[in-house]
């Protein structure tokens, strides 16, 4: 039973990171783009900067929950993915100092270069978690719990094709977000952007898809095919759909638009279940989510713990989106 609990945790934790730090991913994508002055510059990272270490902080709940209840999963996805995974956290450690400089430096052209900074390691870390939810969403080489990936495994149509999805996605979500936090042109140009970007991150997830479908490996790591075609259509539904609900104000269309950010980590989870990993080589070779969990009776002495944590953490930063939830403009406080 633990070992359920704690993978749908993870789950959570992966899909708020997807859904809250997509914002700033793709804000860092698209920011430039929208803001053409000094005063829009002060609007987008005002629009972002309340949130900005907040959302991060998912990914590293995300990360204890690995390394404490999944030892399998440490073995097998961090160990078999570590290029991709260096390649993102390296890129987050870039952005996390380009942030904190750009607004700390004097003149425009040091404080361009830093934005360039800012632009190119989200562009990175789009990409990066792009390639490997569209790896773990097909088959991988395990065997004995361990990876042994090919070269050109990252480099085969899925991962490359989900990688572009993740950052058209994240992009969109971005976009949607500052329609509805910002005022003046920002927001006119983040609505007109989101609007251009939907058929685009739409038509890259449905070109994903079918690419999953037609290649023999990934089509073999869809265990529940009705389940993931579900999750699917309803991500593709939400990226059409969060665009159009921007006139009507509110919050629902970033909760929409977040929905397709964060549909991967269902998507791979609704494929898969009960395996955490499907293997290439044989069934007998699966990673199942009690196989790759750590003892139970670790998980039932912790598990507790982390149940009692977890709801003072999302109390914290629904305190925190409540508190800023009013739209930012040139005079709003920047804090990054």
């Amino acid at each position: 039973m633990w070992h359920n609990i704690w993978y749908a945790l993870l789950g959570l934790l992966v899909a708020g990171y997807l859904a809250l730090d997509g914002i700033t991913i793709g804000t860092g994508i698209i920011g430039r783009w929208l803001a053409r002055d000094a005063r829009e510059r002060h609007t987008v990272a005002a629009a972002t900067g309340p949130f900005f270490l907040g959302n991060e902080v998912w990914l590293v709940a995300a990360a204890g929950i690995t390394l404490g209840g999944f030892p399998g999963l440490e073995s097998t996805v961090i160990s078999g993915m570590y290029p991709v995974i260096v390649l993102a956290v390296a890129a987050l450690l870039v952005r996390e100092a380009a942030m904190q400089f750009r607004r700390r430096v004097a003149g425009a052209r040091a404080q361009g270069r830093w934005n360039s900074a800012v632009q190119l390691a989200c562009l990175v870390i789009a990409l990066m978690w792009g390639a490997l939810g569209g790896t773990l969403l097909g088959t991988l080489p395990v065997r004995g719990a361990e990876v042994h990936p090919s070269p050109g495994l990252l480099l085969s149509p899925v991962p490359v094709l989900s990688a572009l999805t993740a950052v058209a996605v994240f992009a969109l979500h971005a976009a949607v977000f500052l329609a509805l936090r910002t005022e003046g042109p920002v927001a006119g140009r983040a609505a007109a952007l989101a609007r251009r970007l939907a058929p685009v991150a739409a038509g890259a997830g449905a070109l994903t898809a079918l690419a999953s479908v037609l290649d023999g490996g990934a089509r073999d790591g869809l265990l529940n095919p009705l389940a993931a075609a579900a999750v699917l259509a309803a991500a593709l539904a939400a990226i059409l759909v969060a665009p159009r609900m921007i006139p009507g104000g509110g919050w629902p269309a970033a909760a929409v638009s977040g929905f397709a950010a964060l549909a991967p980590a269902v998507l791979i989870a609704a494929a898969h279940f009960p395996q955490a990993v499907v293997s290439s080589i044989s069934a007998d070779e699966h990673l199942s989510v009690a196989r790759a969990a750590a003892d139970p009776s670790t998980l039932s002495v912790v598990g507790p713990v982390v149940l009692l944590v977890l709801p003072i953490l999302f109390a914290f930063q629904a305190m925190q989106w409540w508190a800023f939830r009013a739209k930012a403009n040139d005079r709003s406080p920047a804090y990054f």
